[in-house]
C-alpha cells in the first residue's frame, strides 16, 4: 500500500505576507479609509499630482483624473499653486481658489492617507458660492494642502510624523499664504486633530487670526480603543498583531507594499466598509479613495499611527472655545464613531462661552465629505455665515 504523505505545510513566509497584508490595510484603514490598490496606481497618482493637469493629455487616464472629481465631472481648478517650506525644509504642496485680496480666508486641511484631493466636492461647491459677494454671501479664498507624507507634499524624518509637527505645518502654511486677514480652519479626521493641535500650540491664534473651525470626523484621543466595529475576537486580534505590521511597514516597506498587492481586493473591500455607511455607495467613490490612499507610502502610513494612536487633545480644546465652531460626523462612521464628536461637543460648550453646532449626517460613514457632499458643503456655508455676521456685528458694535 502506497504511503500517504502528510499536506505540505503552509510555510510560514506566506502565512505572514498574509496576516500582514490584512493588517497593513486594517492598520492604514485606523483613521482615515484603509489600504488602497496596488504600487502601479500609487506611482499614477503620485505622477499625476506632481503634473500640472494642463501638461497631461486631455485623453489620457491620468488627465482624466486630475481634471475630474469622484463622479466625472470637471473639478475646479487652482487659480494659485505654490510649495510652503515648513520649519524642517520639507515642500508642503498648496492650491489656491478664489481672490487673493478676498476678506476671509478658509484653509482645508485633509486626513490620514489621503490628500487635498477628498475635498473634490467641496471645493467645486464653495468655489462657486463663495466665487462673488451677492447678498449674504460671505466671499473668501480657498485654501488646499496636502500634509507632509501625503499627496504632491514632501516627506520629513519619521521622527517628526507627529501631531505637533503637523501643526506647525499648518501654522507654517498660515504664515506664508495668509500672513494677515481672518481665517476659517477645515479639518477632516486626522486634519481636524492637526487643527486641535494648533490650538495646543499657538492659542493666542484662536479668535485673533482664526475666526472659525470645523471638525469632520475626527476625534481628540482614545484611538487606540477603537474597535471599527469589528467583533471583540478581531478586535483582540488586531491589537496583538499592529504592531508586527507596523515594523514591517516601516523597516520593510518593500514587504509590506508586495503583501497589500496580494490583499489588494481584501483591503479595497475593507476600505468601502470602514469608509462609507451605505452599502450601495457609488463604486466610483470607493476607487477614488482607493487612489488616494495609494499614493501614501506604507512607511508614511507606519510612521504617522503611533503618534494617532496616543493622541490625547481632550484637555486642549479651550482656545476653540473662543470661535464658532462646526463638530459633524455621520451616525455610521465605525472609524471614529460620533461618540467622540459628542465629546468635543461637550468640551466646546462645558463653559457656556461657545455654541459649537453639532451635525450628525444619517447614513453617512467616515469619508461623509464624500458620502453626502450637499450636507457637508451646506453646514460650511452656514459656518462661514455665523463668521461673517459675527464679525459684522463686532464691528458695528
Amino acid at each position: 500500500m502506497a504511503r500517504k504523505h502528510p499536506p505540505p505545510a503552509r510555510h510560514p513566509r506566506g502565512l505572514t505576507a498574509g496576516i500582514v497584508g490584512a493588517v497593513v490595510g486594517l492598520a492604514a484603514a485606523g483613521t482615515a479609509a484603509g489600504v488602497a490598490v496596488s504600487r502601479i496606481a500609487a506611482r499614477r497618482v503620485r505622477a499625476v499630482e506632481l503634473r500640472p493637469a494642463a501638461e497631461l493629455p486631455s485623453g489620457s487616464p491620468e488627465g482624466q483624473l486630475r481634471r475630474a472629481d469622484p463622479l466625472g465631472a470637471e473639478a475646479r481648478p487652482a487659480d494659485r499653486t505654490a510649495l510652503v517650506q515648513a520649519d524642517d525644509g520639507v515642500l508642503l504642496s498648496v492650491e489656491e481658489i478664489g481672490p487673493g485680496d478676498a476678506p476671509l480666508t478658509v484653509v482645508f486641511v485633509h486626513g490620514y492617507t489621503l490628500s487635498m484631493a477628498s475635498w473634490a466636492f467641496q471645493r467645486r461647491a464653495l468655489a462657486a458660492e463663495l466665487a462673488t459677494e451677492n447678498g449674504h454671501r460671505p466671499q473668501a479664498r480657498l485654501v488646499f494642502y496636502d500634509q507632509r507624507g501625503h499627496g504632491s507634499s514632501g516627506r520629513g524624518a519619521p521622527a517628526r510624523s507627529t501631531i505637533e509637527q503637523l501643526a506647525a505645518d499648518l501654522g507654517t502654511v498660515l504664515d506664508a499664504r495668509a500672513p494677515r486677514g481672518p481665517v476659517v480652519l477645515v479639518g477632516h479626521s486626522m486634519g481636524g486633530m492637526t487643527i486641535m493641535g494648533l490650538a495646543a500650540s499657538r492659542p493666542e491664534l484662536f479668535g485673533t487670526r482664526v475666526v472659525g473651525a470645523a471638525l469632520l470626523s475626527t476625534s481628540s484621543g482614545n484611538l487606540a480603543e477603537l474597535s471599527f466595529g469589528l467583533p471583540e475576537m478581531l478586535t483582540r486580534l488586531r491589537a496583538a498583531i499592529l504592531p508586527v505590521a507596523a515594523w514591517t511597514m516601516r523597516h520593510r516597506p518593500t514587504f509590506a507594499e508586495r503583501t497589500r498587492r496580494v490583499a489588494a481586493d481584501l483591503v479595497s473591500a475593507a476600505t468601502k466598509a470602514l469608509s462609507f455607511g451605505s452599502a450601495d455607495v457609488d463604486p466610483a467613490l470607493v476607487r477614488y479613495v482607493d487612489a488616494m490612499i495609494a499614493g501614501t507610502p506604507v512607511d508614511v502610513i507606519a510612521e504617522f499611527y503611533p503618534a494617532l494612536a496616543g493622541l490625547d487633545e481632550t484637555g486642549r480644546l479651550e482656545p476653540l472655545r473662543q470661535v464658532p465652531t462646526l463638530v459633524l460626523t455621520g451616525d455610521r462612521d465605525t472609524m471614529i464613531p460620533k461618540e467622540h464628536s459628542e465629546l468635543i461637543v461637550e468640551r466646546l460648550t462645558q463653559s457656556g462661552e461657545n455654541a459649537a453646532e453639532y451635525i450628525v449626517v444619517p447614513g453617512a460613514g467616515h469619508m461623509v465629505l464624500l458620502e453626502a457632499p450637499d450636507e457637508v458643503s451646506s453646514a460650511l456655508t452656514r459656518l462661514l455665515r455665523r463668521v461673517v455676521a459675527g464679525r459684522t456685528a463686532n464691528a458695528r458694535g
